[in-house]
């Protein structure tokens, strides 16, 4: 029995082999062999100095009431004592994060978080701080410290919080868990 083949069949056929369909595969390159890895002891983790250690606890949390950024005489208290820590130990820095409730809108809480770490900042300035020692970061609502719906979990999200650093190597102690 004679096949014929189809001018069309011959051009589906030929297009494949143009395009390479149907042609054997290329073998996988292979991977090079593996490299052990280098083991090196980490680098020690050198102990907050005792300044830090007492920043960190005073720095512990600074909160606002709702929809507020003003601080209030016990944050201000304790900023002071913070303020007279960092103008005794200069190679001390502090990123200041400010949250929000989960009340308000995303760019709403975004922008309050920044109002209130900017409070923080501003009164450390006043108090003879250098702003260049200073950052101001917001995290908004995006990082509550206690889950829940009710004015006790939002009171206490309401806040700034405090990440320290110090040294050349840029060692951090901070209050954020």
């Amino acid at each position: 029995m004679k096949q014929t083949v189809s001018v069309a069949a011959m051009a589906v056929l030929g297009g494949a082999v143009a395009l390479g369909i149907g042609c054997k595969k290329k073998p996988a390159e292979t991977a090079p062999a593996a490299v052990a890895p280098v083991t090196e002891a980490p680098a020690p983790v050198e102990e907050a100095p005792a300044e830090v250690q007492e920043m960190a606890l005073n720095f512990s949390r600074v909160y606002f009431e709702f929809d507020q950024a003003t601080l209030n005489a016990a944050s201000k208290a304790a900023l002071d004592s913070n303020a007279e820590i960092m103008k005794k130990k200069t190679d001390i820095k502090v990123e200041i994060q400010g949250h929000a409730d989960e009340r308000g809108t995303t760019d709403y809480n975004l922008a309050l978080g920044t109002r209130r770490a900017q409070a923080v900042r501003d009164y450390l300035v006043a108090q003879g701080i250098a702003p260049s020692r200073l950052t101001v970061v917001s995290y908004g609502e995006e990082r509550p410290l206690v889950q829940g719906h009710s004015e006790t979990a939002w009171s206490q999200n309401r806040r700034a919080e405090f990440r320290i650093t110090w040294g050349d190597a840029g060692n951090v102690q901070g209050t954020v868990p």
